[in-house]
């Protein structure tokens, strides 16, 4: 080992551009791969969740509500409840957080901070994802009041809210009664509450939603003898109005299957039913698109790191040959007092190895620094984009080392098959 420092320290110049190329790959790596862990455990996570239920939403909207006027009527659910295979169907409503500024763009590295409205009353779990786990406090649930709310860790730490604070969503007070813990997905995001003041919500930020309820509101004032006495045409109009209701006002439904049936089959049937009226979404046929999306951006990531590395190993490749071109003398004495070809070979390549492992470690060293400087940024946001893993670091190390010695087997190789009477010719 003392004398591969020694002939590094020798020709320290090239070594220096060596180590450097390496480093600079391997910098990449960590950096590029550390991000695809952070996408990787978002993608999972919410493929866990979408895995775990048929989603059903209606025609003409969207996750995220207040895109459009479209939502799922509280009738249509009690059908799909009634499909065979189905087993519980649980009223969603989800809306940003924030209000849309429409005189300012948004940019967001992550999920946009949600709202999760969840009817408390309703038996409906996620085969894959029944609970939450709190960092502090508790999930609201069950017997729980309408102001009451839990948090995802990222919106905690960017609004600095604490366990009994008050905060104010959408113009409304509403008590933190607890915080979840770290999941690297989507519930980092959401705002979990009670459903009626999320639909109050959805109702507000929808004028045409907004402008039904108004009209409802008006026309239950109305009495019978009243409505009697109006022409026909306002009667009609006043009535339809009345028809509106706000437990009508759901942006999507999870629905869990029976045990011993197959969930394909049963989305396949709601589909069939109310294919008209719903977008269903198949937990199997969604699980395929999330890993057709996460393969295409690892071959991407990937594939950039990659040719990273492969300049710095041609790098080690031609400081390797240069050195055996400079030190064949060295060699031919080897060789002339009894060193075997093998034992040529094995110290060139562990030599090509450690210069590799310095590379590595240089360049893995930068690389976290980046990755602690980004996230802390972040951080603030609740929105860091790389993900730290020490088991994924030492396989960045070893791999480093390995492609060094990969990059040196064919100059050590080389050196083994040096003649000594050749190597004498130098001297």
């Amino acid at each position: 080992m003392i004398e591969i420092f020694r002939n590094m320290w020798r020709r320290k110049f090239r070594s220096f551009l060596t180590i450097f190329g390496i480093a600079i790959g391997i910098f990449a790596f960590t950096v590029m791969g550390s991000m695809a862990l952070k996408f990787n455990k978002m993608i999972d996570g919410g493929k866990r969740y979408i895995t775990g239920q048929i989603s059903i939403s209606p025609k003409g909207t969207s996750y995220t509500g207040g895109a459009g006027s479209a939502t799922l009527p509280l009738n249509t659910m009690n059908e799909i409840a009634n499909v065979d295979g189905v087993d519980k169907v649980g009223a969603l409503v989800q809306l940003n957080v924030e209000e849309p500024n429409p005189d300012e763009a948004s940019f967001s590295m992550g999920p946009m901070p949600t709202i999760y409205g969840m009817d408390y009353n309703s038996d409906y779990k996620n085969r894959n994802w029944e609970t939450m786990d709190m960092k502090e406090g508790e999930m609201v649930g069950k017997g729980d009041a309408d102001n009451v709310v839990a948090v995802g860790i990222n919106i905690a730490t960017d609004k600095k809210l604490e366990v009994g604070d008050t905060w104010t969503i959408r113009g409304k007070d509403f008590k933190v009664k607890g915080i979840l813990e770290k999941t690297m997905t989507g519930p980092d995001d959401y705002v979990f509450m009670a459903i009626t003041p999320a639909r109050q919500m959805l109702i507000d930020s929808n004028p045409f939603l907004k402008s039904l309820q108004e009209q409802a509101d008006k026309a239950s004032q109305i009495s019978d003898d009243s409505l009697a006495a109006l022409p026909a045409a306002t009667r009609d109009q006043i009535k339809q109005a009345k028809m509106f209701n706000v437990e009508d006002i759901n942006s999507m439904a999870g629905v869990s299957w029976k045990n011993g049936f197959d969930n394909e089959k049963v989305s396949q049937e709601i589909k069939n039913k109310f294919g008209d009226k719903v977008i269903v979404l198949s937990p199997q046929k969604m699980g395929e698109q999330i890993d057709k999306a996460s393969a295409t951006f690892n071959a991407v990531i990937f594939g950039s790191a990659i040719l990273a590395l492969i300049v710095g190993l041609f790098s080690v490749v031609n400081t390797m040959v240069m050195s055996i071109s400079e030190r064949t003398k060295e060699i031919g004495i080897k060789k002339a007092i009894g060193a075997s070809p093998g034992s040529i070979a094995r110290e060139y390549t562990f030599e090509a190895g450690v210069i590799g492992l310095i590379g590595g470690l240089v360049g893995l060293g930068l690389g976290y620094i980046m990755i602690v400087i980004v996230n802390a940024r972040m951080a603030s946001q609740g929105a860091e984009i790389f993900l730290v893993d020490r088991n994924f670091f030492i396989e960045v190390v070893v791999f480093a080392f390995i492609i060094g010695m990969i990059a040196g087997v064919i100059p050590a190789l080389r050196a083994s098959k040096l003649k000594v009477v050749d190597a004498i010719r130098e001297l």
